[in-house]
C-alpha cells in the first residue's frame, strides 16, 4: 500500500513540474510581445517566483527587469512587490538577513505611500521572522498591528495571514512552556482562520490551519488526532499537485506514526523526505526532518543511527541559527525612523570621541570575552542540570501513561460489554419483519452504546412498536434506555395497560421516580422523547400517543404529520400530566415513519450546517413507494452523504413500517 503511495505521489510532483513547466513557457512567450505596462511588471514578478527554486540568476534577471520597469513606469506597486518576491525567496533559503533586508524596504515603501493593505503584509513577514525564526517575542505586536488593520479593512486573506502567524507564534510558546494559556491561545486564532477559509472556500489557507492544529495536538501528546488533521491537509494538497506542501504533511504524518507504534513505516517515509528536501535544497525542511528521524530510530532502539540524525539536524540548527539571529525589527525600525527624520549618524560624530573609542576597543573586547567565557560555564551547568531532570520527568511521564493506557483499556473493554448487553436487550428485528413483511430499522448509535432505543412486541391480538430518544448519547443515555424498556416492559405486561396514552403516563411517573425526580430542587432532570404505536389485529387502525416525537404517514406521495404532546416523559414534566391518544385509520400502502432527533439534527452538506426535518421529510416521500429493504438503503446512503467528513453529532435511529 505504501508503495502504491509513493508513486501516486511521483505522478503528483511530475504533473506539477509539467504544468509548471508549460506556465513558464506561456509566460515567457507572452512578455517577449508586450508592451511596457505594470501588467508586464506583474508577468515579470510572477516568472521569476515560478523560475527561482531552480535558477534564481534568471529570476534575478527577471526581478532586476521588473524593477527597472518600475522606476520608468513610477509604479510604486511594482517595487514592493519586486521587495517583497526578494524577501520570499531569501526566506525559503532561511537567510533571514537578506529576507530582513527586502521586507523592510516594502515595509517603509508601504509606508511612504500610506498603504494599509501593504503595511499589514510587511508587518506580517516582519512578525514572522522575529517572532517565529528569531523567538523574539516582544516582537508579537507587529502581528498584533497587521490583525488589527485587516480586520478594519475587511480583508479576509489579510486576517487569515495573521491568525496563521499568531497560531505558530503560540504553538511555538506552547512547546516551550506547556502553559494552557498559550494552547488555548493557538487554538483561538486557528479556529478564527479555519471558520475564515470554510466560508471563503480558500482551501489552500485551510490546508495551513489543518498543518497548524496538528503540530499543537502534536506538542500535547495527541497524535492520532495530529495525524488526523494533517491528513485533511494533505487531501488539499494532493488535489493541487502541491509536491513541496504534500512532502511537508508525510514528514508530520510519519513523525506521528513513529509516537503511535509505527517506527518502521515512520523510518522509511522520513528518510524520503530528507533526500527531498536535500534535492530541493529546503534546509529547514531537512533540519525539522532530522529531529524527527533521530526520534524515530530512538523509539526503534537504533542509538547509533538516532544520535547520527540529531548530530545532523544540531549543524543545520547552528547554521541557521546563526542567519536567524544577525538582524533584528528593532534595528531595522530603528535606522528607518532615523531616516525618517533625516538624522545624519555621521554629522553627530565628532572626530576626538572616534579617535577615543578606538582606543577602547581592545580593553572592551578583552571584557566581553570574559563575560562571554563566565555565560558559557553558565549556560553549560543549567543545561547539564536541566537535562537531568528532563530525563527523570521523562521517566515519570512515561509510568504515567503506562497506567493511562491501562485505565483505558479498562474502560473500553467495559464499554464494548455494555453494547453486548444492551444489544441484547432490544428486541430482535424479526419481531417487527413478523408482524409487517416490508419494514426496517436504521439505528446508528454515536457512540459504542446509545441513548435511542426501539421496542416492539405482540400482546394478544394487538402488536406494539415505538422509537425512543434518550437524554443525552453514550453510556448516560444506555444507561436511561435500559430503564425505559423495563418500565415499558412493567405497563403492558405486569400492570396490563394497554392504551398508548396511558402507557406513556405511567412512564413519566415511574422514570421520575427511578430517578428521585420528587422536587424542583431535584438535580436529575433527565427523561426521553418517545413515540408509541399500537396496531389492531388486521393492521387496519392505529392508536398514536407520543411525547415530542411526530409520526410521519405518507399516503399516495402526501406527508401527514401527526403532532406529538410537547412535553418529555420525566424531567420537567409532572406526574398529573396526560397524554393524548388519536386513532388513525390506515390504507393499503400507506407508509409509517418514526425516527428520533439525530437525523435531522446532523451537520453536513455542502455549507455543513443541519439537515433539518424539511429535507428528511422530502427524503421520505421520495422512498415511499420503494420496498423497505430499499427505503431502509437510500436512507442510510443520504444520511452519510450528507454527513461527509464531519463528525455525527447524535444517536440516530428511523423506524419505517409499510401497511
Amino acid at each position: 500500500m505504501r508503495q502504491i503511495y509513493f508513486l501516486f505521489f511521483l505522478l503528483v510532483v511530475f504533473t506539477g513540474f509539467s504544468q509548471k513547466k508549460s506556465r513558464i513557457e506561456r509566460l515567457t512567450e507572452k512578455i517577449a510581445v508586450a508592451k511596457e505596462d505594470t501588467n508586464k511588471v506583474n508577468d515579470l514578478i510572477i516568472l521569476g517566483r515560478l523560475t527561482r527554486r531552480e535558477d534564481y540568476a534568471k529570476a534575478n534577471d527577471y526581478y532586476n527587469q521588473a524593477y527597472k520597469l518600475s522606476n520608468k513606469l513610477k509604479y510604486v506597486g511594482g517595487k514592493i512587490r519586486v521587495y517583497n518576491a526578494r524577501g520570499d525567496y531569501y526566506w525559503y533559503q532561511t537567510n533571514y538577513d537578506k529576507a530582513f533586508e527586502y521586507y523592510f524596504k516594502a515595509y517603509r515603501l508601504n509606508d511612504s505611500i500610506n498603504d494599509e493593505r501593504g503595511l499589514a503584509e510587511s508587518l506580517y513577514n516582519l512578525g514572522w521572522i522575529g517572532c517565529i525564526q528569531q523567538h523574539n517575542y516582544s516582537d508579537d505586536k507587529y502581528l498584533y498591528k497587521s490583525l488589527q488593520i485587516t480586520q478594519k479593512l475587511g480583508d479576509n486573506a489579510g486576517l487569515r495571514r495573521a491568525c496563521n502567524a499568531l497560531s505558530s507564534y503560540y504553538n511555538l510558546r506552547f512547546q516551550e512552556s506547556n502553559k494552557k494559556q498559550f494552547f488555548d491561545s493557538s487554538v483561538k486564532y486557528t479556529n478564527i482562520g479555519i471558520e475564515s477559509c470554510k466560508k471563503e472556500k480558500a482551501y489552500e489557507n485551510l490546508a495551513v490551519f489543518y498543518i497548524n492544529f496538528g503540530d499543537l495536538l502534536y506538542s500535547s501528546k495527541d497524535f492520532i488526532s495530529s495525524k488526523f488533521h494533517v491528513s485533511r491537509a494533505m487531501e488539499i494538497y494532493r488535489e493541487r499537485k502541491d509536491s513541496m506542501n504534500l512532502v511537508f504533511c508525510v514528514s508530520r504524518t510519519a513523525r506521528c506514526d513513529a509516537e503511535i507504534g509505527d517506527v518502521n513505516s515512520a523510518l522509511k517515509t522520513l528518510q524520503f523526505v530528507i533526500d527531498y528536501s536535500k534535492k530541493n535544497n529546503n534546509k529547514e525542511l531537512e533540519m525539522e526532518t532530522l529531529l524527527m528521524l533521530s526520534n524515530a530510530f530512538q523509539k526503534a532502539g537504533k542509538c547509533n543511527e538516532s544520535f547520527e540524525a540529531f548530530k545532523n539536524y544540531s549543524a543545520i540548527k547552528e547554521e541557521l541559527d546563526k542567519k536567524a539571529f544577525v538582524n533584528s525589527i528593532s534595528n531595522l525600525e530603528s535606522n528607518f525612523s532615523l531616516e525618517k527624520s533625516e538624522v545624519n549618524v555621521a554629522q553627530l560624530k565628532q572626530a576626538n570621541e572616534i579617535e577615543e573609542l578606538k582606543n577602547k576597543k581592545k580593553s572592551y573586547f578583552i571584557f566581553i570575552l570574559v563575560v562571554i567565557g563566565l555565560v558559557v560555564i553558565v549556560v553549560a551547568f543549567l543545561l547539564f542540570r536541566q537535562n537531568k531532570l528532563k530525563q527523570l520527568t521523562n521517566l515519570q511521564l512515561k509510568e504515567q501513561n503506562q497506567i493511562i493506557f491501562e485505565k483505558k483499556q479498562e474502560i473500553d473493554h467495559s464499554i464494548q460489554y455494555a453494547k453486548g448487553i444492551q444489544l441484547a436487550v432490544l428486541p430482535e428485528l424479526k419481531e417487527l419483519k413478523a408482524q409487517f413483511a416490508e419494514s426496517f430499522v436504521y439505528y446508528k448509535p454515536k457512540d459504542v452504546v446509545s441513548g435511542d432505543f426501539y421496542w416492539f412486541g405482540k400482546v394478544e391480538n394487538e402488536f406494539y412498536c415505538l422509537a425512543a430518544d434518550c437524554t443525552g448519547h453514550g453510556v448516560p443515555g444506555a444507561l436511561m434506555s435500559i430503564i425505559g424498556m423495563d418500565k415499558i416492559v412493567q405497563a403492558i405486561f405486569e400492570k396490563g395497560i394497554t392504551e398508548p396514552n396511558k402507557i406513556l403516563s405511567y412512564l413519566n411517573v415511574q422514570i421520575k421516580n427511578v430517578l428521585k425526580q420528587h422536587s424542583d430542587e431535584s438535580i436529575q432532570k433527565d427523561g426521553m422523547d418517545i413515540a408509541l404505536l399500537r396496531f389492531n389485529s388486521d393492521n387496519s387502525v392505529v392508536d398514536y400517543a407520543a411525547a415530542n416525537r411526530p409520526l410521519y404517514l405518507i399516503r399516495d406521495g402526501v406527508l401527514i404529520e401527526y403532532k406529538a404532546d410537547k412535553t418529555a416523559i420525566a424531567g420537567f414534566t409532572p406526574n398529573e400530566q396526560e397524554f393524548t391518544n388519536q386513532k388513525i385509520t390506515l390504507q393499503k400502502n400507506d407508509c409509517l415513519f418514526l425516527s428520533t432527533d439525530g437525523y435531522a439534527d446532523q451537520f453536513g452538506g455542502p455549507d455543513g450546517k443541519k439537515m433539518m426535518t424539511r429535507k428528511l421529510k422530502d427524503v421520505l416521500i421520495s422512498v415511499s413507494g420503494m420496498t423497505a429493504s430499499e427505503q431502509r438503503t437510500i436512507l442510510e446512503k443520504n444520511f452519510d452523504d450528507w454527513r461527509g467528513n464531519n463528525e455525527q453529532v447524535d444517536d440516530v435511529l428511523l423506524i419505517g413500517i409499510k401497511i
